[in-house]
């Protein structure tokens, strides 16, 4: 997680003695050091950045250059995704900052930078050196069991999905599917938990054995590996999904997006999870964590959504301590105001036609909103009623 240096304080006492001397322009130059504690290689960085002060259409402004990338710190500006490649299809990464890949921020001349040295800049200014939430996409492919993702389990991180595409050739109907929780009905079979447990870590490593086998390149028969997949699976529920859904994924409740499914996920900016099975070989650890995840996992149904109406167009869909999640739908012209409380928010755009401020976002664009720019309304300037999505701590 990102250790925010504190850079702030002479930018801002530079600032406010410049707004004071009525001089037309003022500037500011000073080393930052940033820990890269995340790298594979964790090391600290030096950046040498330069803040200019200016009075354009008669408002005070503070800018900053670095490695000659030009960045408001008082506007909106447009995240720059990184693709990360899965076994399953791909993760579209809006504000990641991992060893695994970094999104960046677009500055004024359409150069980028990292988002971690922007943030860096001026942290307080930017988000009240608060962590930001984890904005992605997740892009399964099409293909039945290939484009599964892996059932797991987290022990702090929550999530919120909002489905935005359905594939029809892998679901004809346009209703995917998630596998979500423990099948109820194959509890009670078993009438004792404890039971259910075993019985499913049982299938699970009866499963793991073949799938083991098949990694190291041992020639399984087919209906043999389907075979003890189902009956594996026979112990989660798989829940329907369609267009404009949302799933809100609590601690410790298996999970498991399926093929052909696309969303748009907010979670908790940390990377830690229990894989309970995956039906390809798991490149990203050694081992599966069956035991742990399915002694501790949530067996008790999951709740539905609990949508709170903040005023007309505008709903939280989700709410968890760290960060909540509002869907904007708005009518041609509408406006919503950011509230000024929240440390930044992230938005993206699911349709055409959103504007954050003068920042317009095409569909499936995303920006930062930083504390110093909350002024600015995420707006819809098309024809057509559009949706937007908006995350944020205290939203």
């Amino acid at each position: 997680m990102l250790n925010y240096p504190p850079s702030d304080a002479a930018v801002e006492q530079a600032f406010e003695k410049w707004l004071s001397s009525g001089e037309p322009t003022g500037t500011l130059t000073r080393s930052i050091e940033v820990e890269r504690s995340w790298d594979e290689t964790p090391r600290t960085v030096t950046l040498s950045a330069r803040y200019e002060f200016a009075h354009p259409e008669g408002k005070p402004r503070l800018t900053a250059i670095l490695d000659g990338v030009e960045v408001s710190l008082d506007e909106p500006l447009r995240l720059k995704p990184v693709y990360i490649p899965k076994p399953w299809g791909r993760e579209i990464w809006h504000s990641g900052i991992e060893a695994r890949g970094e999104s960046h921020i677009v500055g004024n001349n359409g150069a980028s930078l990292p988002l971690s040295h922007y943030l860096a800049l001026a942290p307080q200014r930017l988000c009240r050196g608060e962590p930001v939430v984890l904005l992605k996409v997740l892009d399964p492919r099409p293909e039945p069991v290939l484009g599964e993702l892996y059932l797991e389990v987290h022990e702090n991180k929550r999530e919120v999905y909002v489905v935005t595409h359905v594939d029809t050739n892998a679901w004809p109907g346009g209703e995917g599917r998630i596998r979500f929780g423990a099948n109820q009905a194959k509890r009670r079979e078993y009438g004792d938990d404890n039971a259910f447990r075993s019985a499913y870590l049982r299938a699970v490593q009866k499963y793991r054995q073949i799938r083991t086998a098949i990694d190291s390149g041992e020639q399984v028969d087919e209906e043999r590996e389907r075979q003890a997949r189902v009956a594996m699976e026979q112990f989660t529920e798989l829940k329907p999904l369609k267009v404009g859904d949302v799933v809100t994924v609590p601690t410790w409740l298996p999970h498991s997006l399926q093929h052909g499914v696309r969303v748009v996920e907010f979670q908790t900016p940390v990377f830690e999870r229990h894989i309970i099975s995956f039906p390809q070989k798991v490149l990203t650890q050694e081992h599966w964590d069956s035991e742990i995840a399915i002694k501790r996992m949530t067996l008790e149904a999951p709740a539905e959504p609990d949508f709170v109406e903040l005023c007309p167009g505008v709903e939280r869909i989700a709410s968890f301590d760290d960060f909540n999640v509002c869907r904007l739908t708005l009518t041609p012209n509408a406006r919503f105001n950011l509230p000024q409380q929240v440390p930044y928010a992230l938005c993206i755009a699911l349709g055409g036609g959103i504007r954050v401020g003068a920042l317009s976002l095409a569909p499936g664009e995303a920006c930062f909103v930083p504390h110093s720019a909350l002024q600015s309304p995420v707006g819809n300037v098309s024809g057509q009623t559009e949706i937007c999505l908006v995350a944020a701590r205290d939203l």
